[in-house]
C-alpha cells in the first residue's frame, strides 16, 4: 500500500506553521514509508525554499473551498496512492510511528471508512435534539446558536444530496486519514464558498462515509493523542491537570488594575 500525506496550507498562514509541521515529521519516525504532498490555496503561493524539497508534490490552485478543497484538489490528482492522511499546516506529529497508526487502526477496524483524531460528542446526538431551542446539558450554554447551526447544516446537506443520518456525529477536518477507494465512493469532499458551509462539509463528509454503511473511528482514548493542533489541546490526564493548574493561577494572581497583591 502508497501511503501519501497531504498537507493543506493557504498564502495566508504563517510561515512557522509549516517549519514547525515539518520538524515534527522529521523528529517522529512515521513507522511506514510515505509520500509528503503540499497543497496551497492561492496560486501565487510559494513554499519556503527550505521546505520545498521535502515534498513529493506541490499544488498550487485558487483560494477556495478552504482546507477541504485543498485537499480535495490533492488526492484526485495522486492516483498512485492507496492511503490518505490529510493535515492541516497547523497539525504537529507528537508520537513515534505516527503513519503506522492510522494505517494498522483503518485496516484492524471492520469496514472502517474514516479515522481522526476526535470524535466530538455533542454532535453524536439525534437532529431533532441538535436542533431544539432546549438545553441539552450543562455544556451546551447557547442553545438557539446551536440550533440555528445544527437547522443549517442539514438544509445545506440536503442541497448537496447528502444523507444526514440520524445525528451529526463527524470527525473534524483537521486530521482525516481514508482510502482512496473511500473517496472515490463519497466522490470526494464537498466544499463550500462561506465558513458556514465549509463547516457543513466538513460534517457532510462524516455522513456521507457513515451512510454507506462504514465506521467513524477516533484513533487514540483521547483526542490528538498521535497529531496535534494548535486550536486543540490534547486531552490527556496530565495536559488536562496542567491547564486547570494554569487557569487557577492566573485567577488566582489577578488583580484589578490600581490594586496591589500586598507584597
Amino acid at each position: 500500500m502508497r501511503n501519501a500525506v497531504v498537507v493543506s496550507t493557504w498564502a495566508g498562514n504563517p510561515s512557522r506553521y509549516l517549519f514547525d509541521l515539518c520538524e515534527s515529521l522529521n523528529r517522529h519516525p512515521a513507522g511506514t514509508d510515505y509520500a509528503l504532498v503540499l497543497s496551497a490555496n492561492g496560486l501565487d503561493y510559494s513554499p519556503p525554499s527550505e521546505l520545498a524539497p521535502l515534498f513529493t508534490e506541490i499544488f498550487t490552485r485558487d483560494n477556495t473551498g478552504y482546507n477541504l478543497g485543498a485537499w480535495d484538489h490533492a488526492w484526485r490528482r495522486l492516483p498512485d496512492y492507496d492511503y490518505f492522511l490529510f493535515l492541516q499546516d497547523d497539525c504537529v506529529v507528537l508520537s513515534d510511528n505516527w503513519l503506522q497508526h492510522f494505517v494498522r487502526c483503518f485496516e484492524s477496524t471492520p469496514k472502517c471508512g474514516l479515522v481522526g483524531e476526535t470524535l466530538p460528542e455533542g454532535w453524536g446526538r439525534p437532529w431533532t435534539v441538535l436542533t431544539s431551542l432546549q438545553r441539552m446539558d450543562r455544556k451546551d450554554r447557547e442553545p438557539v446558536k446551536r440550533a440555528a447551526w445544527a437547522s443549517f447544516i442539514r438544509q445545506t446537506m440536503a442541497q448537496w444530496g447528502i444523507p444526514e443520518g440520524e445525528t451529526g456525529l463527524h470527525i473534524p477536518t483537521v486530521v482525516h486519514f481514508t482510502s482512496r477507494s473511500i473517496l472515490e465512493e463519497v466522490d470526494g469532499y464537498n466544499y463550500g464558498r462561506t465558513i458556514e458551509e465549509a463547516i457543513a462539509a466538513e460534517i457532510g463528509f462524516s455522513r456521507k462515509i457513515e451512510a454507506l454503511g462504514y465506521t467513524l473511528v477516533q484513533i487514540g482514548r483521547h483526542r490528538h493523542s498521535v497529531i496535534g493542533h494548535r486550536q486543540w489541546p490534547r486531552n490527556k490526564f496530565f495536559a488536562r491537570l496542567k491547564r486547570s493548574f494554569v487557569k487557577r493561577l492566573a485567577r488566582d494572581y489577578w488583580v484589578p488594575k490600581g490594586q496591589s497583591r500586598g507584597f
